[in-house]
């Protein structure tokens, strides 16, 4: 059966009290992508501006996950479906789509919500794209240039968010990290552009709850600041309060977890070194968290092949930002840094922080 089953959560009559009316009727917005980190965060950041949301899910799992989240309704389907993402759009006024890593080949995706928002009018469509979507080096990146010209040659008011770098991506070493160690499958010294995932969000949830006009063909870099993880590392030791190091992992561990050996020494030295007693279950359990980092060996080869793909272009040249001033523009605030996101993640996952 290819149609979305729909789960529907009501919301209480002083939610719904509160939410926006646009020309006579309550908003409804779509979220693709409603699992993700940047997902959840804007389920949150919509509901409270008291905005409805229609969350399309992979399983009755992220489901319940998604109405704790604030989504006013789910979807349960397959998002390469057409007929699930025709049914997933009826009756919303806007989108926000967003693909995850895993899936590499959106232009057919993209084809399908285009075609199912100009069947059911819907008016405005916010693509969460990639920062420098024209690097020929990283397929990912030049797909999510196409999808942009999907929607833009779709007659769609839409706007696309050209999202650097994750600071949250090193999140998944977490327990290395409280080690002293920041282990990340490229170099050390290359400088990569990065954005707080829930600034992204915020600024999704501000453009969508917006009026359609002023943000309708525009294209927003959101970058905060450029960093080496050397200097990654020295933030989370002022924040922790010991040392932290930087270690390079090679570029296809991922998929290659043999390779990952020759970086087994420095990091228990460095981590013996940096937090003693406590280095040996640290390690344990960044070997146990990060064994399978955004479940990438679940993946199907070409999607893992990407991923390493993208590893090897980050260990040579990195990152650069985009247009760093555009992303206070928008939040109306200065961007998150660095050292604000990780004392805010440390403090969430119950860690001392200094300062």
């Amino acid at each position: 059966d290819t149609g979305a089953v729909r789960e529907v959560a009501r919301t209480t009559k002083a939610q719904a009290q509160q939410t926006i009316h646009v020309q006579g009727g309550q908003l409804m917005i779509l979220v693709t992508g409603a699992g993700g980190n940047v997902g959840r965060a804007l389920l949150r950041g919509l509901r409270e501006r008291g905005i409805d949301s229609r969350a399309f899910v992979k399983n009755v799992a992220q489901g319940r996950t998604a109405r704790a989240d604030g989504a006013t309704e789910t979807v349960v389907g397959d998002i390469r479906s057409r007929d699930d993402v025709l049914g997933a759009v009826a009756g919303v006024e806007r989108v926000w789509h967003a693909q995850p890593t895993s899936v590499i080949r959106e232009v057919a995706i993209a084809e399908n919500i285009a075609d199912a928002a100009r069947t059911h009018g819907v008016e405005h469509v916010v693509y969460h794209s990639v920062i420098h979507p024209d690097i020929r080096e990283m397929f990912h990146h030049q797909e999510k240039g196409r999808v942009e010209e999907v929607f833009r040659d779709s007659g769609l008011p839409s706007t696309f968010l050209r999202a650097s770098h994750f600071m949250q991506n090193y999140l998944d070493f977490w327990e290395f990290v409280r080690g002293g160690v920041l282990p990340y499958p490229s170099s050390p010294d290359s400088v990569m552009g990065v954005v707080d995932g829930e600034d992204v969000a915020e600024v999704s949830a501000r453009i969508l709850a917006a009026p359609v006009k002023p943000h309708a063909g525009r294209t927003y870099d959101l970058s905060a600041q450029e960093l080496t993880r050397h200097e990654m590392a020295a933030e989370w030791s002022k924040v922790l309060g010991h040392s932290v190091s930087a270690v390079r992992l090679a570029p296809d561990v991922v998929a290659n977890p043999v390779n990952g050996i020759a970086a087994a020494v420095p990091i228990v030295v460095k981590s013996l070194q940096a937090t003693k007693l406590r280095a040996p279950v640290q390690i344990i359990r960044g070997i146990r968290q990060s064994s399978n980092a955004k479940g990438v060996r679940d993946w199907p080869k070409e999607s893992q092949d990407c991923y390493v793909a993208m590893m090897r272009y980050y260990d040579k040249n990195g990152l650069p930002a985009g247009d760093m001033t555009l992303l206070p523009q928008l939040l109306g605030r200065p961007a998150t840094s660095y050292t604000e996101f990780a004392r805010r993640e440390a403090r969430r996952r119950g860690a001392t922080t200094v300062g």
